[in-house]
């Protein structure tokens, strides 16, 4: 084994080669480096993981009045050096097709570098998804997932040790409570004043179920990279003890491009790192690049073989796109203390099943960012004009607000989809098109939930920050390359391997095959560790 795989990383055989360090890359690789396999990380974006990295912390690297004018390498540059993707996404949803750089993330860590830490579990429901919507036509829902809640029951309890969960149990979900939460801080005035506002109300809030360590003036750091070790990422938790205790390889700013197998297997990993092409060689391969990435890779890695794309038999990678439907609130709250800070703390899930439909849940947001970062996403010029006077009545109305949200699950439909653009590389950027579209059916429920969230707020004063309709909010994209028992339904079989290949597995949020209406993160690191056991047991 090369002792230092970034030299010559192609002359060795690993036990496991693992596209994307995120929550699932990251915590499966991890629990295989812990077992002893000789396992290389292989991630697309920056380190991040020690002070020396060139990259900015503590502030949103787009977050400057000169943001729009910097030539389009340099912006990349700056939102690499953040930890976020340089993608664009062409949405093709509807007929002048707009082109955005999605907020997730891009570097060690993936997106829980940036993500707010709401680390919660599914409902043991949500793992029979139809159940729930018996009356959601043409969605392309599943009776149950291939695993249940009770199987999945140890490894949210494995996970939420692992990365470090606070919080108090939710009293609508008693039977969860197997396995004590380390304790949040009290209630910030502003967070208790709305927690005793809803218990008058009948509801049954409790502490959010959060990943951070609440170190002194910690100010979340929610969408951006964290310079203190608060945050409970797949990086600080996962990948850098498996590099400095367990011998694990990395490769940075390394784009997996497409993978070649034969037979039944996958042979090789083919890269671009800079101008120089690298073919990696494992004996298993495991896609965790992010469910947006993930089937665009499985969708180029077409042979004569594959024609349609690798794992593809059944025509299922890139479609069945999920992303929650996310609505935000700005709640004018009677406290005289200005909302700062850790403000991240509650949530509730009587809205979850709601008059014989299936919604979602509750929380406090944690801040927004700077109005000024609003202001740099190509605004007009009348709106930069005004810049500074939009940024002063904007920080005053952000201090007296504090920012709730929705988030409701939405459905998979076959044509909801990713597909590979015409020109995926263009030499500085990766290019993905996007097709996806509110149904009639999530409509209707979007405005049910809307409205019970709005009487049960009253009388404070509201302001919509609605953004279910937009696609541009996908931080929470999965579903697509689902795992499932039918290899005609399904790209992944219950342990998370392809059904055509038998070396290939999946560890991100691809393999969700209904939302749920709760944060993914915890159940991709729970599914991680699982499907991790699993290869284990099956050895090397």
């Amino acid at each position: 084994m090369a002792s230092d795989p970034s030299e010559r990383p192609q002359d060795v055989v690993w036990d496991a080669i693992v596209v994307g360090t995120g929550m699932g890359g990251g915590t499966l690789g991890a629990a295989l480096a812990r077992a002893g396999w000789r396992v290389l990380f292989v991630e697309r974006g920056r380190s991040s993981l020690y002070a020396s990295d060139d990259c900015i912390r503590d502030a949103l690297p787009d977050d400057r009045p000169d943001v729009l004018k910097l030539p389009e390498r340099e912006y990349v540059e700056l939102l690499a050096r953040g930890g976020r993707s340089t993608d664009l996404v062409e949405d093709i949803s509807g007929q002048k097709p707009p082109t955005f750089t999605p907020f997730i993330g891009s570097g060690t860590g993936g997106s829980t570098a940036l993500y707010g830490m709401a680390l919660e579990r599914l409902f043991a429901s949500d793992f029979a998804p139809r159940a729930d919507h018996p009356a959601a036509e043409g969605a392309n829902l599943p009776e149950h997932w291939p695993i249940d809640y009770e199987t999945l029951r140890p490894w949210y309890v494995a996970a939420e040790r692992l990365y470090r969960v606070h919080g108090s149990p939710d009293p609508l979900r008693p039977g969860d409570a197997d396995a004590p939460l380390i304790e949040s801080p009290p209630l910030t005035p502003t967070n208790g004043e709305l927690f005793a506002h809803l218990q008058n109300k009948g509801l049954h809030p409790y502490q959010l179920h959060i990943g951070c360590e609440h170190l002194p003036d910690c100010q979340n750091c929610q969408g951006y990279l964290c310079s203190r070790d608060c945050k409970s990422d797949a990086g600080n938790r996962c990948l850098r003890p498996a590099i400095e205790q367990h011998g694990a390889g990395l490769l940075t700013s390394c784009t997996a491009t497409r993978l070649e197998a034969e037979g039944t297997a996958v042979r090789r990993l083919v890269c671009r790192r800079g101008d120089e092409e690298i073919v990696l060689r494992g004996r298993y391969v495991v896609l965790a690049a992010g469910a947006l990435v993930t089937p665009i890779l499985l969708l180029n890695s077409r042979s004569a073989e594959f024609p349609q794309g690798l794992a593809n038999s059944s025509d299922q990678v890139g479609r069945n796109l999920m992303r929650h439907c996310i609505d935000m609130l700005m709640v004018q709250m009677n406290a005289k203390e200005p909302v700062r800070g850790q403000i991240k703390e509650l949530a509730f899930n009587d809205f979850y099943h709601l008059g014989g439909q299936k919604l979602g849940t509750f929380q406090s947001f944690g801040p927004l960012p700077p109005i000024a970062y609003f202001l740099n996403q190509g605004t007009g010029w009348w709106l930069r004009l005004l810049r500074p006077l939009l940024v002063y009545f904007g920080e005053q109305l952000k201090s007296k607000g504090l920012v709730v949200t929705t988030i409701m699950e939405d459905l998979p439909y076959a044509e909801h989809r990713v597909l590979p653009s015409a020109t995926t590389f263009d030499g500085l950027r990766q290019r993905i098109q996007l097709n996806y579209r509110l149904q009639t059916y999530e409509l209707d429920r979007l405005a049910t939930f809307r409205k019970a969230v709005e009487n049960v707020l009253k009388p404070y004063k509201l302001v919509q920050l609605r953004g279910a309709s937009e696609n541009r909010a996908i931080a929470h994209v999965c579903g697509t390359c689902r795992f499932g028992d039918d290899p005609r339904t399904s790209v992944f079989d219950k342990h998370c391997r392809a059904h055509d290949l038998d070396n290939l597995y999946v560890a991100d949020a691809s393999f969700f095959p209904s939302s749920g209406g709760i944060n993914p993160s915890l159940t991709i690191a729970a599914n991680a560790l699982r499907v991790a056991a699993h290869l284990v047991d099956r050895g090397r």
